[in-house]
């Protein structure tokens, strides 16, 4: 059986990060575990080395952000997996065991896991990555019922809050691109596995509790900055050429921000990220990665935006990456 090491990066989520290390503790497969602390100042890496003294950690003197980390957290690897959990994921018993099963196979450099919503542990948070033709991510299976794992597909790629990568392909590719300091890098990453010629498998088993959004809150203005960094430095970086199909789907929310909001931050980060994506380029682009057709993301943007209207967007939404 493969040998894992389990990464989490965590920022001031000290009491998070104890539920997530109890949970990796009663593994049936005992992992290694890294804990990447950027510079928390809640006494985290004290409790670390307390209670959790078989952890291995590594305290940064600032915030890094979560590509970074797992970067270095990833250099302290000497497994063959590196699986990924979030500070604010509690694992089911066998999720290691789980998770790792599809890299039996040989072709397969990358393997999703299920995260479960907290709050409603009978539906999906995410269960992997997928795409529409402008590379707009999406959960797979978002607030879908369990059940439907039974007959569910293969993802683009997994989920950066419960991944698996093969550790040999991870470095092969380069690991995660430290342009970004938060979301997006799980989904960057899968497309540079993509074209390095590595697929994807969904574990179906492999589940854990998720508490979605407790390190910046899902829809906070720093969470909207970093997205809008990483949209524009992914089109950029892979050439998307379908502007009027991209302005469709994020300039309305952008110019919310700006009016409603007075933020001018998104705006500002979508031509940073822009910039950046053009300057790190991948020449020939990606194709034939969509699994979400553009009519369907675009009625998806539809219907998040009237529930955004009315109030009634669910407190553990997270359409955007």
């Amino acid at each position: 059986m493969a040998t894992a090491t389990v990464v989490i990066p965590t920022l001031n989520a000290r009491d998070l990060l104890r539920d997530a290390l109890a949970s990796l503790e009663r593994q049936t497969v005992r992992p290694e575990v890294v804990v990447v602390d950027n510079a928390s100042t809640d006494g985290t890496a004290e409790a670390v080395r307390s209670d959790f003294p078989w952890a291995r950690l590594v305290v940064n003197d600032e915030n890094l952000g979560f590509g970074k980390a797992v970067n270095l957290g990833a250099a302290e690897a000497v497994s063959d997996v590196l699986v990924l959990v979030n500070n604010d994921v509690v694992c089911e018993p066998d999720f290691v065991e789980r998770i790792c099963e599809p890299l039996a196979d040989e072709g397969v450099g990358m393997a999703a896991g299920v995260l479960l919503q907290a709050d409603a542990p009978t539906r999906i948070d995410s269960a992997g990555i997928e795409v529409d033709p402008t590379l707009r991510s999406f959960d797979y299976l978002w607030n879908r019922p369990v059940g439907e794992l039974a007959a569910a597909r293969d993802p683009l790629g997994p989920c950066g809050g419960a991944a698996a990568y093969r550790l040999s392909a991870f470095r092969e590719v380069g690991g995660f691109d430290e342009a970004f300091f938060a979301y997006w890098e799980d989904v960057e990453i899968a497309l540079r596995l993509r074209l390095a010629g590595w697929e994807c498998r969904l574990a179906p088993a492999a589940r854990a509790l998720h508490r979605h959004g407790q390190t910046l809150g899902a829809s906070s203005p720093a969470a909207r900055r970093l997205e809008s960094f990483g949209r524009g430095y992914v089109l950029a970086k892979y050439r998307v050429r379908r502007p009027l199909r991209v302005a469709l789907l994020d300039w309305p929310a952008l110019l919310v921000h700006a009016g409603a909001r007075r933020e001018l931050d998104p705006i500002r980060e979508r031509r940073r990220g822009t910039r950046e994506g053009r300057r790190n380029a991948i020449h020939g682009g990606v194709t034939g990665v969509a699994t979400v057709p553009y009519r369907e993301s675009l009625r998806r943007h539809l219907a998040a935006a009237g529930l955004r209207a009315r109030g009634e967007l669910p407190a553990h939404f997270y359409d955007e990456r």
